[in-house]
């Protein structure tokens, strides 16, 4: 079983996510653990009701360079969801 440090991550992605993603409303299920060398982050992130889903992609790509940058060596998996 690997171990849990979802709050290490919790506040540096919401300060990501406020600071450049206003289209994003909220997180949830946030998951972060590590098995042997290998971290993992997975999360929900609800967008806004006027964001179409067609530009999730693009939001989504720039989101996940940020993440990568500040969380080297993680993998990382977005669940998106419209409000």
């Amino acid at each position: 079983m690997g171990f849990d440090f979802s709050d290490d991550y919790k506040e540096i992605l919401q300060n990501i996510l406020s600071d450049r993603f206003s289209q994003v409303s909220k997180i949830y299920d946030l998951k972060a653990r590590s098995k042997g060398e290998r971290k993992f982050l997975e999360f929900g992130l609800e967008f806004k009701k006027d964001i179409l889903p067609s530009e999730y992609p693009k939001i989504l790509g720039f989101l996940l360079d940020d993440l990568k940058q500040e969380f080297p060596y993680t993998e990382i998996i977005i669940y998106p969801n419209q409000g």
